[in-house]
């Protein structure tokens, strides 16, 4: 269910009146999501889903209690307020307790698009009418998934502050299989305007790469030079980012302490080639400029040609430091360059080619240590050219490796990984010396 302004604005009034606490604030959600999925080249299902929903906190001193709920008649909501109440009062006090914000300024929000809103079934399933098509004529089997929708969020303080974003998103994801089971290939792509979402082009990327894929060969693990495809560049950049919070490089326990003590903001960590900056109102990767209590989300650059200039530093600890807030970001935006992924290709003598990766988990938090696995693609590129696919890895490396090994880059374009559901994402192809594959992996 969507609310527009002045209607979620009428509502949040309505549910802080209930307050007898010292501080209440309250976040407003909802939605209208639509989508069709498919699997053995045929529709399976249709759905539509919508909701509504309001998280009610209330602050007593330092104590503080919440409540969610979905039911919007007085009676619900005099008694969620009252519930929040009667958990404060039980709570001990929170020794890093904030107040809730008051008023903000935001930049102007461009993460809607009419277009998108108005989607309906039949543009819906001329996304879909295609890859069935495709997948039928070449032999491949496919399944994947389309969806769309319209969500808004708001967020209300009895400070005074009061915040509202709506927007649009859709997303296209297919993995195609070969009959034989043994090649596969997977693309994913989000957008909030559905005319920026190419899915014939995505298709065909699909079909080809399964194709080729299949009856992979076996490489001894070791270390290689690689290039990662955006999805997979996608998840290094965006778990690069859960390790940059000040408070633990503060406190010692981050990649990014500093010997001696404090953080290494100002110093060279990556390489020269590495710009990293967020920003919710850059159209390359639109994004709501609020965070869940309403502080504004504005341009942050995190690493500025291999030095790092930011860490995020929430509003508690931004207070004990005497230093500036920083919120954790909406959006990454790298910045690329001009080649395209076929010319980065065509200038590699030797190395491996990773479409995606999965099911990424952290082995070491202090040197940003990941492991996961290779996925829906790995190729050997042997004087420029695909020489053959070959068989999975297990991985054991670092983001802050990736980057600091990195050799060269493409043109940055939107990308989803395979960890990064909510952030939105604006990178290139990578092309990485000495990365570290510790074992063969037999899934396709």
């Amino acid at each position: 269910m969507i609310l527009n302004e002045n209607e979620a604005k009428n509502l949040l009034t309505k549910i802080l009146s209930y307050s007898k606490a010292d501080s209440i604030s309250a976040t407003l959600t909802g939605s209208n999501t639509f989508n069709l999925r498919f699997a053995l080249n045929s529709l399976t299902t249709n759905g539509f889903s919508d909701g509504l929903n309001v998280s009610v906190t209330s602050d007593i001193g330092k104590k503080s209690g919440n409540v969610s709920i979905n039911k919007f008649d007085d009676k619900s909501i005099k008694e969620a307020v009252e519930k929040s109440e009667e958990i404060a009062k039980l709570c001990p006090d929170n020794l890093e307790f904030m107040p809730p914000l008051g008023a903000q300024e935001y930049l102007k929000a461009i993460n809607y698009s009419q277009e998108t809103e108005k989607l309906n079934h039949t543009n819906r399933a001329a996304h879909l009418a295609y890859i069935i098509q495709k997948s039928l004529e070449k032999g491949v089997v496919s399944a994947g998934y389309f969806e769309d929708g319209l969500s808004f969020t708001a967020v209300m303080t009895s400070n005074g502050l009061f915040a509202y974003n709506k927007n649009t998103g859709c997303n296209f994801s297919a993995t195609v299989r070969s009959e034989d089971g043994t090649g596969s290939s997977r693309v994913e792509k989000s957008y909030v305007n559905v005319k920026d979402l190419n899915s014939k082009r995505l298709t065909d990327i699909a079909i080809q790469k399964c194709k080729v894929s299949a009856k992979p060969a076996e490489l001894k693990p070791g270390r290689y030079t690689v290039i990662l495809e955006p999805a997979a560049a996608a998840d290094m950049i965006a778990l690069a980012l859960n390790f940059m919070g000040a408070r633990a490089a503060d406190e010692g326990r981050s990649f990014f302490t500093k010997k001696g003590g404090g953080n290494k903001i100002g110093e060279k960590l990556v390489g020269d080639k590495v710009t990293i900056y967020s920003d919710p109102s850059d159209p390359k990767s639109p994004s709501i400029p609020f965070t869940s209590e309403g502080y504004p989300r504005t341009r942050i650059v995190w690493f500025e040609n291999g030095v790092l200039a930011n860490l995020h530093r929430p509003r508690f600890w931004a207070k004990e430091k005497g230093a500036q807030v920083v919120p954790y970001p909406s959006n990454l935006i790298m910045q690329g360059g001009t080649k395209s992924l076929k010319q980065l290709v065509s200038e590699t003598e030797s190395a491996i080619l990773i479409t995606r990766f999965w099911y990424i988990r952290t082995v070491e938090r202090k040197t940003m240590l990941l492991t996961g696995l290779t996925r829906d693609g790995l190729f050997e590129i042997k004087d420029g050219k695909i020489y053959r696919s070959v068989k999975n890895f297990r991985f054991n490396e670092s983001p802050i490796g990736v980057l600091s090994n990195l050799i060269d880059f493409g043109k940055a374009e939107k990308a989803v990984g395979s960890e990064n559901e909510t952030l939105q994402i604006f990178v290139p192809p990578l092309k990485v010396n000495d990365f570290n594959f510790s074992s063969l992996s037999d899934a396709i």
